[in-house]
């Protein structure tokens, strides 16, 4: 483990977790009908990277201890492995060294080692208690409807799968609107990302006298994708209801739940979801995607440039290599999702349009689909080989497609030779 970079080993921590529930899922009585090793798989996979894409019915063919299990692997997923650990070893009064510590601060997207320890309590206490609150309140709505087991089962259930943005449900149709209230609160808390929770948290205590740049730009933007999400779904779904727009607004970015059956939306509607996941969540979170700053910035460089200025905001200055950076994610990003979709239509030869939305809800993890039927996603048409294709897309999706690509390639070393400029034709 020593010669591993981090993201390699939180690459391979993703892998082990994966391999292990899939393991466990085929061996132990979890399910009540047999569940070949492709969608175990998948569905561990789904579950672990918080994507929430199904191929078997999580209600109906889970048993409790299946349904459980499958909490499990969404708490780990959502929080990830090396902050649960860290956590873990932390409370049983165990030192994490440094290379242990720079593994859990790449993970967790905390930009130093300062205070990094008392970041990681505040973060898996701040889920825990978030859940908790979720769990009760969505009991004392579901209860009207359910005997008080069910009722917390579902409570429990969807607040974890709410908050880590997984997607899973135990529902066949709508929530009700209080339930959906509750659960995209939860997923705007899980996707908002941990650095800005603590910030606000401190701001709001008075511990620090402004919000940095980071914690601006995420607000603002995820405020003005929800906002231009709502307004283009009415456009586009002139017969939909305001607060269903609003709802798949928030869900299409992170979770993966929806208000409405998404299969039978128009292909306006579909292509405005697709923008919307490909975005997704903001860094440190439990969401995926580009994510909201990688967008900010890109927006932010293309704008300053057309009009000849330095690219800034709110009195801040961006850097070049932050740009270069962006730049480089969406490019990846762009390049990952159009080979798979190509490869998957070539094996699959299916609907193009449902195929592109499939896999950008995979990379991005998500979790929203045209479905095969009410409860189970498009992937479930698909082959094994599909499947792996779409089960690849979830893990890069998860790791983030910059330290995907890192882990499987390298990084050459810096070098003190620098060859001389040219410029070419653009």
């Amino acid at each position: 483990m020593k010669f591993l970079k981090p993201p390699q080993v939180i690459l391979l921590s993703y892998l082990v977790t994966i391999t292990v529930g899939t393991f466990l899922l085929l061996s132990l009585p979890l399910t009540y009908r047999e569940v070949s090793f492709t969608d175990a798989l998948f569905t561990v996979t789904s579950a672990v990277t918080v994507t929430g894409l199904t191929v078997i019915e999580t209600s109906s063919d889970f048993n409790l201890g299946g349904k459980i299990f499958i909490l499990i692997l969404i708490q780990i997923g959502g929080l990830g492995y090396m902050t649960l650990a860290s956590f873990f070893l932390l409370a049983m009064g165990k030192r994490i060294n440094l290379r242990e510590q720079l593994v859990l601060s790449e993970s967790l997207n905390y930009p130093n080692l300062h205070s990094l320890m008392s970041f990681l309590k505040k973060v898996v206490v701040f889920a825990f208690v978030s859940e908790l609150i979720g769990s009760v309140l969505l009991t004392i709505v579901f209860i009207e409807d359910f005997p008080l087991e069910k009722a917390i089962l579902f409570g429990v259930f969807h607040s974890i799968s709410a908050f880590n943005n997984a997607g899973f449900t135990l529902f066949e149709d709508n929530f009700g609107v209080m339930a959906n209230i509750i659960m995209a609160s939860l997923v705007i808390l899980g996707g908002l990302g941990f650095v800005v929770i603590n910030e606000l948290f401190l701001y709001f205590r008075h511990r620090v006298r402004k919000l940095s740049l980071h914690t601006k730009i995420v607000l603002f933007t995820s405020l003005s994708l929800t906002v231009l999400g709502v307004l283009s779904l009415c456009m586009t779904e002139p017969k939909a209801e305001i607060f269903n727009c609003f709802f798949l607004s928030v869900y299409s970015r992170t979770a993966g739940f929806s208000p409405v059956d998404v299969g039978t939306l128009s292909e306006s509607s579909l292509f405005l979801l697709m923008i919307l996941m490909f975005i997704g969540a903001s860094p440190g979170g439990t969401g995926g995607g580009i994510k909201t700053t990688t967008f900010a910035v890109i927006v932010i460089a293309v704008y300053s440039y057309i009009r000849g200025s330095e690219a800034q905001i709110f009195r801040r200055r961006i850097s070049n290599d932050q740009i270069y950076k962006a730049m480089v994610i969406l490019s990846l990003s762009v390049a990952f999702v159009s080979i798979v979709n190509l490869l998957l239509d070539r094996l699959e030869e299916k609907d193009f349009l449902k195929t592109l939305f499939e896999v950008i809800s995979a990379f991005s993890t998500v979790g929203l689909s045209t479905g095969s039927e009410k409860t189970l996603s498009f992937s479930a048409l698909l082959s094994s080989e599909g499947k792996l294709l779409i089960v690849l897309s979830m893990i890069a999706g998860r790791v983030g497609i910059l330290s995907f690509a890192v882990a499987l390639m390298g990084r050459k070393k810096k070098t003190s030779i620098r060859y001389p400029e040219e410029r070419i034709l653009l």
